[in-house]
């Protein structure tokens, strides 16, 4: 078991050319959007992105981790879906990619929102992209400390490895080195393992930097 958290991404879905004219006239139907995704690239480990349009046939990134033409790389959205391709052009911290296979973007866009019928039949919740960082963290409750193992990783929540059974929805503070302390509340338990969610989300940009920095490029 782990958490399924609504991410803090947005999605605005716009059938006329946003303001990237350039990578807008390279395919119909490009759609402006904001979508936080998961950036898998050969060596690099899993990095933070946001998807900023997409069409069939390709999308734009954004993304402080450095991308080169020609990597294969994978996008992994809310709900799990995997977006694949290569990197086409790099320009100040975005990139565009050509898809291996086209794409049915309303429906990749519906079911990153979870109002894809299947979606809506499983009643699935969407989820923030996991990054799966293994290390030591700190949970503390009433002023005592825990040593845990975190096991991944989103902006809304964590999974970790504990040895003593936490009380549900208690809030604490789980303490990540390298990231700002984060008041959380266990929403799962099942003895040796338990999922936290986040009071607030850690930030984009504090996340990303924090990915890149205990998975540098290789």
């Amino acid at each position: 078991m782990e958490i399924d958290a609504v991410g803090a991404a947005e999605h605005q879905m716009d059938d006329q050319h946003g303001d990237d004219g350039a990578w807008a006239t390279r395919a119909p139907r490009t759609m402006t959007t904001l979508m936080v995704g998961k950036l898998v690239r050969a060596g690099a480990g899993e990095q933070l992105c946001r998807v900023r349009n997409i069409s069939a046939t390709g999308m734009m990134l954004e993304t402080p981790f450095p991308l080169r033409e020609g990597d294969r790389i994978a996008v992994e959205l809310r709900c799990g879906q995997l977006l694949e391709g290569a990197i086409m052009w790099t320009s100040a911290g975005r990139a565009g990619v050509q898809f291996t296979a086209p794409i049915d973007v309303e429906e990749v866009l519906a079911t990153a929102k979870g109002s894809s019928p299947a979606a809506r039949l499983r009643r699935a919740v969407p989820r923030a992209p996991r990054f799966h960082i293994t290390t030591t963290a700190r949970l503390v409750c009433n002023s005592v400390s825990h040593i845990v193992l975190m096991e991944n990783l989103s902006q809304s929540g964590a999974r970790l490895r504990l040895s003593n059974q936490p009380d549900l929805d208690r809030v604490m503070t789980l303490v990540i080195p390298g990231l700002k302390p984060r008041s959380c509340s266990i929403r799962w338990s099942d003895g040796e393992a338990a999922g936290v969610a986040f009071i607030d989300m850690i930030p984009y940009a504090e996340l990303a930097t924090w990915l890149a920095e205990v998975q540098p490029a290789s």
